[in-house]
């Protein structure tokens, strides 16, 4: 039984994942599975760590589908791309009355994961009152709905996710030092597509399947040209944006075999370009301006379709392009 969260990116749904299913070609991703398959069957909370696109979200699909629970709900929620104002009844449900126009109850998503597991996605930025609200819930599994008073249950093992460096932000003081400790019992380290190229051929496959059955098409593969290009790119956007990359070449493909021609002008929107000389600015700041701009010239400025590559909400990509001065062409 799993419950999906429209909130959650639908880049990665999948009705079943599992450890079999997931592509393991390189030693790290080898490695990573089994550690993740090891602790599966087990009770711990885990906190699965990586880069935006690394699917961090299928992972904690198929520690849920390999443990006891599996037989019980799949719940995910993205708690940065819900306002804080919203968070804690969604979180934690509502009673009929407790909002403007609230005319029932509503179950929150701890009470609907009971028996079962809750994918907490992108937790580094989850305010005080939620933190607080999330470790009193973990430790005692147990919570109240947002005006009410009744004590309500739930069995619940957590597994949370980020791309945030938590525990500088325990050392800074944004973030709970016990809900850290509450939700990583166990850390996993999802590795980047960088660091595991070997998935490349199989992933393309992957993708390629995928997308025939969307867009009823019959591409058969990507040439070996092309697929070595592949393979020299860095993939700052991970398999996310090696996925959509793909999508947008079976959809326009017009044979069965996808060449770089179909596939260059998205590359070279998102190309390389790490040499380091005196004259560019290497700053994080510097980089990040740079992959948004090209991230959002890649989409045409389809703001919703970037802010999804770029694994933020649209309000906060709004704020980077006001912050770093980006403007759209004439």
């Amino acid at each position: 039984m799993s419950t999906e969260d429209p909130t959650l990116s639908a880049a990665y749904r999948a009705i079943s994942v599992t450890f079999k299913t997931l592509v393991r070609r390189s030693r790290q991703m080898t490695q990573f599975l089994k550690e993740a398959e090891g602790i599966a069957d087990s009770s711990v909370n885990v906190l699965l760590i990586g880069e935006t696109g690394t699917g961090k979200n299928l992972i904690a699909q198929a520690i849920h589908n390999a443990s006891s629970r599996a037989g019980g709900p799949f719940v995910a929620i993205n708690c940065s791309a819900i306002p804080d104002t919203l968070l804690e009844a969604e979180l934690f449900g509502a009673e009929e009355g407790a909002y403007t126009d609230s005319r029932k109850t509503r179950r929150g998503r701890f009470e609907s994961a009971h028996g079962g597991t809750l994918f907490l996605d992108e937790i580094g930025d989850l305010s005080p009152q939620a933190q607080a609200k999330i470790l009193h819930a973990t430790e005692y599994k147990e919570f109240t709905r947002v005006g009410g008073e009744a004590t309500i249950r739930a069995d619940v093992r957590i597994v949370a996710a980020t791309n945030a460096p938590l525990e500088q932000r325990v050392e800074q003081g944004a973030f709970r030092q016990d809900l850290f400790y509450r939700l990583n019992e166990v850390t996993l380290r999802v590795p980047p597509l960088r660091e595991r190229k070997e998935c490349i051929p199989a992933l393309v496959e992957l993708f390629i399947e995928e997308c025939n059955e969307k867009y009823g098409k019959h591409v058969r593969k990507v040439d070996k040209a092309t697929l070595a290009l592949l393979a020299q790119h860095d993939w700052p956007g991970n398999v996310r944006e090696l996925r959509g990359l793909i999508r947008r070449g079976v959809a326009a493909a017009i044979s069965d075999t996808l060449s770089m021609e179909e596939l260059q002008l998205k590359l070279s929107l998102v190309s390389n370009d790490h040499t380091i000389d005196g004259g560019r600015d290497l700053s994080l700041a510097a980089l990040e301006k740079r992959h948004i701009g090209a991230v959002l010239e890649y989409t045409g400025w389809v703001k919703a379709e970037a802010a999804r590559l770029l694994d933020i909400t649209r309000p906060t990509l709004d704020r980077k392009i006001e912050q770093y001065g980006l403007k759209r062409p004439e």
